[in-house]
């Protein structure tokens, strides 16, 4: 592995420009399950949901109520259980996402006048450790800081960590394991984060490249369908952590008072907003370029239609019906070009997906108000 990293590094220096690492190499979370050599959806659900999550669950409650039945009904609570299956999620989410560029990889290099090298300049930096270092301290920082607020305003804190005396070895331990733990599952979120920026960044990169697109008559989306297709993987992957954070919170017992409903349902109906946007925003550039082709093709196309059905020296084209055909072929060819590089499938996927996690927000948050 060493070897061929080494290679590739080589390979770069003859180029214009010296690349520190690939797009398929792994992120950080990624690289933290793969050290342990278990199959990685394995690893995600080991370290996500069982030893971050659920145990973590388990020792913190046991030591806060010392009863072990408990803190067996708190860890086994749904609401815990949502936060543990957020957890997994997130460890395993950079990697699928990282997958799905990939497969992406072959199409996209066809277009790109530089292949291969023109990709990696694209996606270069989904890999690299220094921003997802400074974006896993930023995470850090901010949840310890969450976390410890009520003890710096005089209230409890969530992290219970003291030099008393009679602070217990089982105590020590249990704060040591939730600071330990709440630093991998912020690696595991930070890694999600910058995952889906790096690869949203790639696609604008990409969109603004002097790409060489398919003719109209091989492929009505030029050949940048598996960009659109791409696109809403990243999406899947944003909504489905909103999904889950959304369950964690619509399973809590406590009944959230109206600052909460507020503040934590505006914050998701942002993000929400900036899920969609981010969905159509990186493909803008694609959709102006497409709507251009189109626009070529078919001012091109006019004289060919123009001798089916305007009268002319030669009438014999209009008349071969081998002529027409052709003609006819093209211009359904040109009328089924797409504008943007998604189907209406892809979109409608998007729309569900969006509207579900609306829907559940606006009937929870009108569930909470009415008392129903």
């Amino acid at each position: 592995m060493r070897e061929a990293r080494r290679g590739t590094l080589e390979a770069d220096r003859s180029g214009p420009e010296t690349y520190h690492d690939e797009p398929g190499e792994m992120t950080l979370a990624e690289r933290f399950i793969s050290a342990f050599r278990l199959p990685y959806v394995l690893g995600c659900f080991l370290f996500g949901f069982v030893v971050f999550g659920f145990l973590n669950s388990l020792l913190a409650k046991y030591v806060e109520s010392t009863s072990l039945p408990v803190a067996l009904q708190t860890a086994s609570s749904w609401q815990y259980l949502a936060e543990d299956a957020l957890f997994a999620y997130s460890f395993y989410a950079p990697r699928y996402m990282r997958t799905k560029l990939w497969e992406t990889a072959h199409s996209v290099e066809a277009l790109l006048p530089d292949g291969r090298l023109g990709f990696r300049q694209a996606f270069a930096g989904i890999s690299s450790a220094r921003p997802q270092v400074g974006t896993w301290v930023v995470f850090l920082g901010g949840l310890l800081l969450a976390t410890n607020v009520p003890a710096i305003l005089g209230g409890p804190s969530t992290i219970v960590f003291n030099l008393d005396p009679t602070f217990s070895p089982l105590e020590f331990f249990s704060s040591i394991f939730q600071i330990v733990s709440l630093a991998l599952v912020t690696l595991a979120l930070s890694s999600v984060v910058w995952t889906y920026y790096s690869i949203t960044r790639g696609i604008r990169r990409f969109s603004s490249a002097p790409l060489q697109l398919r003719p109209y008559y091989e492929d009505s989306f030029l050949g940048l369908k598996p960009i659109g297709s791409l696109a809403l993987s990243l999406a899947t992957v944003y909504f489905g952590l909103i999904a889950l954070f959304l369950l964690s919170l619509l399973t809590a017992p406590s009944v959230p008072s109206t600052a909460d409903i507020v503040g934590v349902g505006s914050f998701l109906f942002g993000l929400i907003i900036v899920g969609v946007l981010n969905f159509f925003t990186p493909l803008r550039t694609l959709h102006r370029r497409m709507i251009a082709e189109k626009r070529a093709a078919r001012i091109a196309f006019g004289p060919k239609l123009q001798t089916v059905f305007e009268d002319s020296s030669d009438p014999r084209p209009a008349d071969d019906m081998a002529h027409i055909f052709r003609v006819d072929m093209m211009d359904r060819k040109l009328a089924s070009m797409a504008v943007w590089p998604y189907d209406i499938g892809i979109l409608g996927r998007l729309s569900v997906i969006a509207a579900s996690v609306t829907a559940i927000l606006i009937s929870r948050i009108l569930a909470l108000i009415f008392h129903i």
